[in-house]
């Protein structure tokens, strides 16, 4: 008597095509679980799948393949002198943009090099010099955008381990692997992968007083953390405990860290204004100096998920914002944004829980403030974060009053407007090792013809700014004008409101001023003057309650 036999579907389908022992626990085994896989039991029936022959089908399969290309060889020919036809006479070609044109012209060029290369010895085509491409048509006025690799993009070993046809004959990868493996093989001891102590030793037991300390996380809370409230209370209170027990156990460890600039950021926020000594020894300073060298050993060769890192530098970047150093504080937030674009990349691809997610949201928005602030005053090289601002949703400030959390919204909402007057009314340098793009030239005049192209883009700015600020809840709108608003974050919007509705209407009055006009006709361009010095008028009435005291936006402020 003959019968199939069948198989017990009890081994998941990771462990089966790797050929493991599997402990068929449920929703997870353990190796799934090592392996960081989405562990899945296949209950139907399972089938052998007969390979033999396998290699025979795909020698056979090859081979259709070359004498298919053998037999349209000729006909690849006969393409190639069309499309060089198509090059040299269409007429549509000129009727095309000088971008377009230009990059049409380069693609058929290099697909013409190709397909006649197509079966035969010749060489791949090397690239145009600079001198050639510069003589295509319409290719000296032509802005083409740099030839970036797009994110996610589909041409990695990665994205080719994912797909379907991939996972039936291998298995399961997470989608990254490559990452994964890299970041956890051990560097060489020379290298410091953990950064040493310094050279300094660390701060005494007068220094790190408990009260003094309790002191300055109160007034961080208080004061700092309602424009940037990247940490979990609760969370820090256990590091912060931690940190009074077991300092002087691991002073250098990242809760430890975290934790002086925490302290600094207090000691800064108390300081009084115009306190002596401010530049020498600026406030704050001797717990920022025990912090930045592990901040900067670490910022240089960490690459694992953990988030403490980019939370102690973006506070570290706050901090010298505090104390006037805008550099300092442009080049910390950099490396914040480095090490959290590739935590960004991998957000959909980790299982962590939704606080997690929620932190990277906050840290990422925080970065993109303080970055924004620095690259609209000064050429600086951008971290790329603006990338990816429009695939990137807000946080939802669940454990963070009403109040606060509008406000922070309000403040990233108004950053992108600015940021889009920028790029829109105002022209970008026309140099190839320009850095910041949110940087403005001051052309030599505006004719008369330019300031009517730019009025309705001015108009629809300034509409959009009127929406932002109508659609910010009552409780928190900041009334226009000039009197006290009595709280610092609705003072910080309606500044911030002022300084977009000035820059929307600059472009008015650099036309009166740079064509020396004593009397102007135009009604439409003297109203949006009026309304600029107006704005900036209200502006600097508005800032002074700020800079009298110690804050970040000091020096953003008193530049713009």
């Amino acid at each position: 008597m003959s019968f199939n036999r069948r198989r017990v579907a009890l081994a998941c389908t990771f462990c089966r095509h790797r050929k493991r022992r599997c402990d068929a626990t449920r929703p997870s085994c353990r190796n799934c679980i090592e392996a960081d896989v989405d562990c899945r039991y296949d209950d139907t029936p399972s089938q052998r799948i007969d390979s033999s022959g396998g290699s025979r089908e795909i020698i056979n399969r090859l081979q259709e393949i070359e004498a298919m290309l053998q037999h349209h060889l000729p006909g690849i020919s006969t393409l190639t002198s069309g499309v060089q036809a198509i090059v040299s006479q269409s007429p549509t070609l000129s009727a095309t943009s000088p971008a377009s044109q230009a990059s049409t012209l380069q693609a058929a060029r290099i697909l013409s090099h190709d397909l006649a290369g197509a079966g035969s010895s010749q060489q791949w085509p090397l690239p145009m010099r600079m001198e050639q491409q510069s003589q295509l048509p319409g290719m000296a006025d032509a802005e083409l955008p740099p030839l970036t690799i797009p994110v996610g993009h589909k041409t990695s070993s990665n994205y080719l381990l994912r797909l379907p046809a991939m996972k039936q004959l291998i298995g399961e990868y997470p989608a990254d692997l490559f990452f994964m493996l890299e970041s956890r093989n051990p560097l060489p001891p020379e290298m410091p992968a953990h950064p040493t102590p310094p050279s300094m030793n660390p701060l005494t037991a007068a220094e790190l007083s408990k009260d003094v300390l309790d002191c300055f996380v109160s007034t961080f809370f208080s004061h700092v953390y309602h424009s940037h409230p990247i940490l979990d209370k609760v969370e820090f209170d256990r590091i912060y405990q931690g940190f009074l027990e077991n300092y002087y156990s691991d002073p250098w460890s990242m809760e430890s860290i975290l934790c002086l600039v925490v302290f600094a950021l207090g000691a800064a926020k108390m300081a009084p204004p115009g306190a002596h000594g401010f530049e020498s020894s600026p406030p704050g300073m001797l717990y920022m100096q025990a912090a930045l060298p592990t901040l900067i050993s670490m910022s240089s060769w960490s690459v694992n998920y953990s988030l403490l890192l980019p939370q102690a530098l973006v506070l570290a970047s706050v901090y010298f914002a505090y104390i006037i150093r805008p550099l300092q504080s442009w080049r910390l937030v950099y490396s914040a944004s480095s090490l959290l674009q590739f935590k960004l990349c991998r957000l959909p691809t980790r299982d962590g829980d939704e606080a997690s997610r929620e932190a990277i949201l906050r840290i990422f928005w925080s970065c993109f403030l303080v970055e924004c602030d620095r690259l609209a005053e000064l050429e600086l090289p951008q971290s790329g974060l603006q990338q990816l601002i429009d695939q990137t949703s807000l946080p939802s400030f669940r454990d963070v009053d009403q109040s606060q959390s509008t406000t922070s919204l309000a403040e990233i909402s108004i950053r992108r407007l600015l940021n889009r007057v920028h790029n829109s009314l105002y022209p970008r340098k026309r140099n190839v090792l320009s850095l910041s793009s949110t940087s403005l030239t001051a052309v030599d005049e505006f004719s008369a013809a330019e300031i009517a192209s730019v009025t309705s883009v001015c108009d629809e700015l300034y509409r959009q700014l009127n929406s932002w600020y109508e659609s910010i809840p009552e409780p928190s709108r900041p009334a226009l004008g000039t009197a006290p608003t009595g709280h610092e974050r609705k003072s910080i919007l309606r500044i911030r409101y002022y300084a977009a509705r000035h820059i929307i209407h600059r472009p008015f009055v650099l036309y009166i001023v740079t064509n020396d006009l004593q009397h102007v006709d135009n009604a439409v361009v003297l109203e949006k003057a009026g309304v600029c010095i107006d704005s900036c008028r209200t502006y600097l009435r508005n800032t002074t309650e700020i800079l009298a005291k110690q804050s970040q936006y000091t020096w953003t402020f008193s530049l713009s």
